[in-house]
C-alpha cells in the first residue's frame, strides 16, 4: 500500500471530512487538519502552503501551524527542493492498525480467500461512504489476469456488484436522495444510467439475494456480490467475487451468487447477525 492509498483509505474510512463550503462540526482544529490531508490526496504533486490555502479557503499562516502539527507526527512532508507537501509515510501505519484491528477485516478475509482459492475469483471486501464505496480488502486468485482493486480504492455503487450489494438495504427515497434525479456516470455500454434503473435491478437483486455486474464496470469482467449485515439487521458491508470471461472455465451466475452469498451469510453471523434474521443489537459504524 503506497502512501497515496494509505490517507485515502484512513481518512476516508474514518471520516467523511467537510471540505471548502460545508458546515464543520466537531473539533475546528481536527476538522481543518484533516481537510489539509484530504487536499494533499487528491493532489498528484506535492503543494505548497499558499495553494492549500486557496483550496481551503483558509489564511496561509493558519494552513502552515496545521502542516507544521501533521509534519511532526509523519503525517505529511516537505520536499526539501520545491519546499511544497506531500503525504507522509506515517499514515502507512494507521492504515494498517485498521487492518490489522478491525473485526470486520479479520473477520472476512479467510471468506475472500478460500473464494479466490477456488479458481479464477478475485474476492473483495467493502463498505459504503455516501455515495461511493470504499475497498477494504482485494484477494486475488491464480488467474492470470489481475482485476486491480486495492484498499482504500473507491468504487462508484451503480455498477459495480460490491457496490450494489451496498445498496439493498437502502428505501427507494433513500437511493433517489443519494443518486439525485441525474443521469448516473456511464463507465461501458451495459452500465445503469439511471437511479430508476438501478432501483429496478436492486428490487431483483433482494429477491435473489445477490447482486451482479455484467460488463457494467469493466468490459469483459462479471462479478457477483452479496451483503454482509450486523446484529441490527442493517447491511453494513459487502463482498464480490469478479472474473474475466474470458479466463477459466464457463461458471453460472447462480453457482457465483450461492457461493457469494454463503461467505455473506457467515460472515454476518460472526457480526452478530442471527440466523433467523431477527435483530439483536447495534452495529459498529462501518457504513456512512
Amino acid at each position: 500500500m503506497t502512501a497515496h492509498e494509505a490517507i485515502r483509505f484512513t481518512v476516508d474510512y474514518w471520516n467523511n471530512i467537510p471540505i471548502k463550503g460545508t458546515v464543520m462540526t466537531g473539533s475546528l482544529s481536527l476538522e481543518r487538519g484533516l481537510s489539509v490531508l484530504e487536499a494533499l490526496k487528491d493532489s498528484d504533486e506535492p503543494i505548497g502552503v499558499r495553494e492549500i490555502a486557496r483550496r481551503l479557503d483558509l489564511s496561509p499562516p493558519a494552513i502552515q501551524r496545521l502542516l507544521n502539527t501533521l509534519a511532526g507526527r509523519g503525517y505529511v512532508e516537505q520536499a526539501a527542493d520545491t519546499r511544497r507537501y506531500h503525504i507522509g509515510h506515517g499514515v502507512v501505519e494507521l492504515a494498517r492498525h485498521v487492518l490489522r484491528k478491525d473485526r470486520l477485516v479479520e473477520t472476512a478475509e479467510p471468506e475472500l480467500q478460500a473464494l479466490a482459492a477456488i479458481g479464477f475469483f478475485n474476492a473483495f471486501l467493502g463498505v459504503r461512504l455516501s455515495s461511493h464505496g470504499l475497498y477494504l480488502l482485494a484477494v486475488q486468485s491464480r488467474s492470470p489476469v489481475v482485476i486491480r482493486s486495492s484498499p482504500g480504492e473507491r468504487m462508484p455503487l451503480h455498477s459495480t456488484a460490491l457496490g450494489k450489494a451496498l445498496l439493498v438495504g437502502l428505501a427507494e427515497d433513500a437511493i433517489l436522495e443519494l443518486f439525485g434525479q441525474g443521469q448516473l456516470e456511464q463507465l461501458t455500454a451495459r452500465t445503469l444510467t439511471t437511479p430508476a434503473q438501478l432501483i429496478t435491478q436492486l428490487q431483483t437483486a433482494r429477491g435473489l439475494g445477490y447482486t451482479t455486474s455484467l460488463d457494467e464496470n469493466i468490459l469483459g469482467v462479471i462479478s457477483v456480490g452479496a451483503p454482509i449485515r450486523g446484529a441490527s439487521g442493517a447491511v453494513i458491508a459487502a463482498i464480490s467475487i469478479a472474473c474475466p470471461r474470458a479466463i477459466g472455465p464457463r461458471i453460472e451466475i447462480a453457482e457465483m451468487g450461492e457461493r457469494v452469498m454463503a461467505a455473506a451469510g457467515r460472515i454476518s453471523a460472526h457480526l452478530g447477525f442471527p440466523e433467523n434474521g431477527e435483530p439483536t443489537g447495534k452495529d459498529p459504524c462501518y457504513a456512512a
